[in-house]
């Protein structure tokens, strides 16, 4: 496979999921190959329609991420991208504090502070 080619997988990805990281840009690299198999796993799981729709996944996966205690940086690019799907700030804060109960202060201190700097400072007390 050549470097157009993993450009163009690359590019696709970022289509399709609104964002690539350094792990795809290495693994397109290394072993295309794979790349697009877990490209094609995560369509069936994450980016692709199925029951759930994108709003509803990237509330998940802020969840999740922020309970797993993932870097800020993280969480904020799936802030970003249930905004852009249609949530609202106080809908991706509601979904933030239900991670309190279960997975403590901290998990919910880290996805709050990604919502925060995601979500403009006029709109954060509005529906």
């Amino acid at each position: 496979m050549t470097t157009e080619d993993a450009n163009d997988y690359l590019a696709r990805m970022h289509e399709s999921r609104g964002y690539t990281l350094e792990m795809h840009r290495i693994m397109a690299e290394v072993d295309l190959e794979w790349a697009q198999r877990y490209g094609e796993f995560i369509e069936a799981t994450y980016t692709g329609q199925r029951t759930l729709d994108r709003k509803t996944k990237e509330l998940l996966q802020i969840v999740v991420e922020a309970a797993l205690r993932a870097d800020v940086e993280q969480i904020q690019l799936h802030v970003r991208l249930a905004l852009d799907e249609g949530a609202t700030p106080r809908e991706i804060l509601e979904a933030l504090q239900a991670v309190i109960a279960p997975m403590g202060a901290l998990a919910f201190r880290r996805g709050l502070q990604a919502w925060a700097a995601e979500v403009p400072s006029t709109s954060q007390g509005e529906g």
